[in-house]
C-alpha cells in the first residue's frame, strides 16, 4: 500500500506513463501510440488530483486476491555485476525513504543512486549510504569534540534507474526524482548523484541551509534556468569577462557533467519538460531535428532549452562540488575524479583557491 501525501502516487503514475512510451520499450497494448502525445498525457496527469491519478492502479488491485494486499516487499536480490544489454528500464521501489511533503523540511537535498535497484552492477551497493555518511562527516567535521550543534540535513534518495542506453537512465531518474521534488515546494531544488562530495572550502557556506539560502540562492540571477554546483570542459559566451574571481554565478555556454545542479522553483516544470522531450524524442541536432534513440546528451538539451525560454546556466564561482572516482554507470568503466578544475575551470585562481588544490 503506497503512503497517501507524499508524492508516490505521482511518482508511480508517471513512471507507469514512461514504460509505455519510452522508444524501443513498448509493451503490445501501448503500440502505436504518439510519442509527443506522452508529454501532454503527463502534463495532464500532473494537474489532477492524487487519487484521481492513481484510480487505474487501484481498480486493479481490486482485481488480486485479498491475501496479496499484505505481502510485503521481497528484499531486493544481488545480481551479477553486468545485467543483459536488452534488459528494459528496472522500475525502483516509489515509497522508498518517503518523506511527506507536508513536513518538507528546508533543508532538504534529494540524492539520485542506484543502492537498491534491481539488475544493476553490484557496485552501486552501499553507495547512496557513502554519500550520506560523507556529506554528514564533512558538514560536521568542526562540530567534533565541541558544543556546536550538528548541522543536520534532510537527505533524499531518488532511486536511479537502470537503462542500457547512455543518458536514458539518467533522464528517467531525473524525471521521478523531480517529480517528487515539486510536491516540497523548495525555493530551489538541489540534485546530487550519490558520488557528488563537498569541497572542504564549501563547507562552512553550503551545509546549514539557512547559511546557504543567503550566500547563494538569493544571488541566483533572476534569469537562472538552473546552476551547476560542480562540472568540467565549461566554456562561456564570447561576451564573458575574462578571470573575473568576484562573479559568484558566471553565465555558461556549454559544459559537462551533471552531478550537482541546482533548480529555482520558477525553472522546475520547464526542466521536467525538456527531460520527457528527451525521452521521447531522442537525440536530437541543433534544429531539434531527431537524429536517434541511441544515447542521450542531456547538457545540451538544457542549454537548448534555457535559450528557447529566454533563461541562462550558470555556474556557481567557486565550485562547490567535485565528482569523487569509481564505478560509472554511464560509462560501465571506473573512473577517476574530477573537480571541474583540471582545465578551463571558471576561473584558475579563485578568491585565493588554488586550482591543483583537488578537495580544499
Amino acid at each position: 500500500k503506497l503512503p497517501v501525501g507524499d508524492g508516490s502516487k505521482r511518482y508511480e503514475r508517471a513512471y507507469e506513463l514512461l514504460l509505455r512510451n519510452v522508444p524501443s520499450y513498448r509493451d503490445e497494448e501501448s503500440e502505436g501510440q504518439d510519442d509527443v502525445g506522452m508529454v501532454d498525457a503527463m502534463a495532464a496527469m500532473q494537474q489532477q488530483p492524487l487519487e484521481q491519478q492513481h484510480q487505474p492502479q487501484q481498480q486493479r488491485l481490486q482485481t488480486q486476491p485479498q491475501q496479496q494486499k499484505h505481502e510485503q516487499h521481497p528484499q531486493p536480490q544481488k545480481h551479477e555485476q553486468h545485467p543483459h544489454p536488452q534488459q528494459p528500464a528496472q522500475l525502483p521501489d516509489p515509497t522508498a525513504n518517503s518523506t511527506h511533503a507536508s513536513n518538507a523540511d528546508p533543508s532538504t537535498i534529494f540524492v539520485i543512486s542506484m543502492q537498491g535497484t534491481p539488475g544493476v552492477d553490484t557496485r552501486n551497493e552501499g553507495r547512496f549510504d557513502e554519500f550520506q555518511s560523507k556529506w554528514h562527516a564533512s558538514c560536521n567535521k568542526s562540530n567534533i569534540n565541541t558544543t556546536a550543534p550538528i548541522i543536520h540535513t534532510n537527505i533524499v534518495h531518488c532511486p536511479g534507474v537502470y537503462e542500457p542506453r547512455r543518458g536514458y537512465g539518467l533522464a528517467l531518474s531525473w524525471l521521478l526524482c523531480l517529480e517528487r521534488a515539486k510536491d516540497y515546494d523548495l525555493d530551489v531544488t538541489v540534485v546530487f548523484e550519490d558520488d557528488a562530495r563537498l569541497f572542504d572550502r564549501s563547507v562552512d557556506s553550503f551545509c546549514d541551509w539557512k547559511v546557504r539560502r543567503e550566500e547563494y540562492w538569493k544571488q541566483l540571477p533572476k534569469d537562472a534556468f538552473l546552476a551547476f554546483l560542480g562540472g568540467h570542459n565549461w566554456e562561456y559566451p564570447s561576451n564573458a569577462v575574462e578571470n573575473d574571481v568576484e562573479t559568484m554565478y558566471k553565465e555558461l555556454k556549454s559544459s559537462f557533467g551533471t552531478y550537482a545542479f541546482a533548480v529555482p522553483r520558477e525553472s522546475l516544470t520547464s526542466l521536467l519538460d525538456t527531460i520527457k522531450e528527451d525521452i521521447v524524442g531522442g537525440f536530437r541536432d541543433e534544429n531539434g531535428k531527431h537524429l536517434h534513440h541511441n544515447f542521450l546528451s542531456p547538457e545540451r538539451s538544457w542549454y537548448r532549452a534555457a535559450e528557447r525560454r529566454g533563461k541562462k546556466i550558470y555556474g556557481v564561482n567557486p565550485l562547490v562540488i567535485w565528482h569523487e572516482g569509481g564505478f560509472s554507470n554511464t560509462w560501465k568503466k571506473d573512473r577517476g575524479s574530477i573537480t571541474g578544475e583540471e582545465k578551463d575551470m571558471l576561473v584558475n585562481k579563485i578568491r585565493g583557491v588554488d586550482s591543483g588544490t583537488k578537495h580544499k
